[in-house]
């Protein structure tokens, strides 16, 4: 096996050859008649493959704190018809909730959380949220989120049904490991009102205020100017967001929506000469 060297630090040439591990992945430096070299790999012939994976040492998430949970949750949708957020803390060797200051619409929640937010004692190792009526899974918004929080991400959906809807992951290093539901959190089977200072916390998010008319095609047709690209060429985040609007609508109506982007390409123009 060769000598594993960390960016920056200086290599012997006895040492080598050797890996060098940099921030944007793994070098091999060698030397060689021609020189010493750096060139980056992305596999090592002699090595065994592996594969990402999780070993996860915590129980699931209890019943009774379930219960407490989406019992904010009900409440919240009841009197807002919105999301709600909870934070998943781990102390004295079990799960507790805290509920931080949150602005909601029916769409997102968005909070922060500082040091002073946390009881003493406590480790935030993960989240709880609901999509209130639609469906239970980690939309590309939360999956942004949570890609940067190390922790067990739980979503609760169909808030105005009787079955309620569970989806879960354990995020690490931005990667999500699906693991059996049942593995994460117990269901609980009735849920607990919550106290009036956790509603308290959560204020609903004014409506977006709607931009200044922009012109459209047939005004700019109509002042012989070219339209900026923007008018003309959605982005691909644009897409994303009306897939998923989409598969919210299709989850409130009971259907399940199953999309797949193909690149489009535009057919080769044919040789001179050739007939397609």
């Amino acid at each position: 096996m060769f000598p594993i060297l960390a960016a920056g630090q200086p290599a012997d040439a006895a040492a080598l050859p050797a890996f060098l591990v940099a921030r944007d992945g793994v070098y091999l430096r060698k030397r060689t008649l021609l020189g010493e070299s750096q060139t980056k790999v992305s596999r090592v012939a002699h090595l065994p493959a592996e594969r990402e994976a999780i070993d996860y040492a915590l129980p699931p998430v209890p019943a009774d704190v379930m219960a407490r949970a989406v019992g904010f949750f009900r409440a919240a949708y009841r009197l807002h018809k919105t999301e709600a957020a909870c934070l998943l803390l781990w102390r004295d060797g079990s799960f507790d909730l805290a509920v931080p200051r949150q602005r909601v619409s029916t769409v997102t929640v968005k909070f922060a959380v500082s040091d002073g937010d946390l009881p003493a004692g406590s480790r935030l190792v993960g989240t709880i949220h609901s999509h209130g009526g639609y469906g239970a899974y980690a939309s590309s918004t939360d999956e942004d989120d949570e890609a940067g929080f190390d922790g067990l991400h739980v979503v609760v959906g169909d808030l105005d049904r009787r079955s309620i809807g569970y989806a879960a992951a354990v995020v690490v290093d931005g990667v999500r490991f699906h693991l059996p539901i049942g593995r994460l959190l117990e269901r609980p089977r009735r849920f607990a009102e919550p106290p009036a200072d956790w509603l308290g916390r959560v204020k609903v998010a004014p409506a977006p205020t709607r931009p200044a008319k922009r012109p459209s095609m047939a005004d700019w047709t109509r002042r012989a100017f070219r339209p900026p690209d923007d008018v003309v060429k959605p982005t691909r985040r644009d897409l994303e967001q009306a897939l998923e609007r989409a598969g919210r609508l299709a989850s409130s109506l009971g259907y399940s929506l199953s999309t797949r982007l193909e690149p489009a390409t535009a057919p080769a123009e044919p040789e001179e000469g050739v007939h397609a």
